[in-house]
């Protein structure tokens, strides 16, 4: 493989996970009002009732109670940096029962390493995502066979990936206070990809790999702040963790890439107004990324 390939290979795994996790972690908001947390505006102080069970039985606020999880929503993000990407979720076919939830999840994004200073890497994901919310069971969240298809200057990728993680995958729902702190949350994955050349249908090279992962680590929330969003002003809640990123056994080509794990230092700006996180900063080598949320809207023809 040539080592143009291998830059467009390197671009496309980074946009992938990138793009991913952005989706597991921000996947359906709600209102935290709506799960029985303090309205917007009630001081921090104030006694509060507890959250109300999402399903019944009991159990932690689920994403599949969330109004946004319906067919049709769609968020964009945009990112500055050493990566540039953006990237457009958009929820199909959204059902939920009282055990759990699914949806079709479309990511598109585009991503280009800044100093390489070539075309973006257009990448399209299309997940089938299945939420367990069982009693009694810690929440996780799962996607089998996912279709993955991505473009670049000198090469096209087709294949399927595997995602699966537990834990704390979003904020809106719980009831969250100043000075606390949330629990992390893991995802594994695996990936196995066909490389082509633009113009043929000939497989001139593989990219596979089965144990990459991305650890979240607890999460400490700081405090409430005005801060400026793409989407104008508002009060958001600091929430700082580290998040570890290993790709595991890379095999590119039949040849096995070594790849050091990567370490960030995220906060992500969650607003409780809207019940997301409209903003996230992510520090890595002493240099900041800032990811802003654009735009969210709901297609109300969509199936």
């Amino acid at each position: 493989m040539t080592q143009a390939a291998r830059r467009t290979v390197a671009i496309a795994l980074a946009g992938l996970l990138a793009g991913a996790a952005h989706a597991w972690s921000q996947e359906a908001p709600a209102h935290n009002a709506a799960q029985g947390g303090a309205p917007e505006g009630t001081p921090e102080s104030a006694p509060q009732k507890p959250p109300k069970p999402a399903h019944p039985g009991g159990g932690a606020p689920s994403l599949c109670d969330a109004p946004w999880f319906k067919s049709g929503s769609k968020v964009q993000m945009e990112g500055d940096g050493a990566l540039p990407m953006s990237i457009t979720m958009a929820l199909h076919d959204a059902v939920s029962s009282p055990t759990g939830c699914r949806a079709e999840l479309e990511i598109t994004s585009k991503s280009a390493m800044s100093a390489l200073m070539g075309p973006p890497v257009i990448m399209q994901q299309v997940h089938v995502i299945n939420i367990d919310r069982t009693p009694n069971k810690e929440l996780s969240i799962e996607s089998q066979h996912a279709i993955i298809n991505a473009r670049g200057r000198y090469a096209r990728m087709f294949g399927e990936a595997a995602f699966k993680g537990t834990g704390v995958f979003n904020y809106a729902g719980l009831t969250i206070r100043e000075g606390e702190t949330l629990p992390g949350q893991t995802f594994e994955s695996s990936l196995s990809l066909k490389i082509y050349p633009l113009t043929r249908d000939e497989v001139v090279g593989t990219m596979e790999t089965s144990r990459a992962s991305i650890i979240v680590s607890s999460r400490h929330v700081g405090k409430r702040q005005l801060i400026d969003t793409a989407m104008g002003k508002k009060e958001c809640l600091p929430i700082a963790y580290d998040k570890r990123t290993s790709i595991g056994a890379l095999v590119v080509g039949g040849d096995l890439v070594k790849m050091e794990p990567t370490v960030m230092h995220v906060t992500d700006w969650y607003c409780p107004e809207a019940a997301f996180v409209l903003r996230t900063d992510v520090e890595q080598d002493g240099k900041v990324q800032r990811i802003d949320v654009t735009s969210m809207e709901r297609d109300t023809d969509i199936p």
